[in-house]
């Protein structure tokens, strides 16, 4: 009698951050929950919009404190998962931080080489004009993503 692994629907999640907001702290914590529900790793992802790249050694001085700011606000995201994460069913997470021109395409990027299984995003609350004379992250990652993306709305009144 051969056994049979079923690869479980989930096993890794990303949810995709480019900026501290209301949206992003919803996004974190609707993947956190999934990621609990699927037992899954939770990867999150801080992308800087800039074109100049993390690994060089001159990097400028303006993005040193974009990626400062990026990690307070990832250890800020770990603490509020790890405490609310039960203690039976401990959350593995993982934190990474790039930097793009283009956002949609390094997450897009990101989830393909690293095999993620679900993208979650949240808006970034532009306007409607500007919207549709740059486009959305959002809307690019839905369109562009090799596996499925769930966009989490944050309502007016949160």
């Amino acid at each position: 009698m051969s056994k049979v692994v079923r690869k479980k629907t989930f096993s890794k999640i990303l949810v995709a951050i480019n900026d501290s907001s209301k949206a992003a702290d919803k996004a974190v914590y609707y993947s956190t929950r999934i990621a609990e529900d699927y037992d899954a790793i939770l990867v999150v992802l801080y992308v800087i919009r800039t074109q100049t790249n993390l690994d060089t050694a001159n990097i400028p001085s303006h993005v040193i404190d974009f990626k400062k700011q990026a990690q307070v606000y990832l250890t800020k995201v770990l603490e509020k998962i790890h405490e609310h994460s039960d203690t039976e069913n401990i959350i593995k997470v993982r934190t990474d931080i790039i930097a793009s021109n283009k956002i949609s395409d390094a997450i897009v990027n990101y989830a393909k080489d690293k095999r993620i299984d679900l993208i979650v995003v949240g808006p970034r609350g532009k306007s409607k004009l500007k919207s549709l004379v740059s486009g959305s992250v959002t809307s690019d990652v839905v369109r562009l993503a090799s596996c499925p993306v769930l966009t989490v709305k944050v309502h007016k009144e949160e």
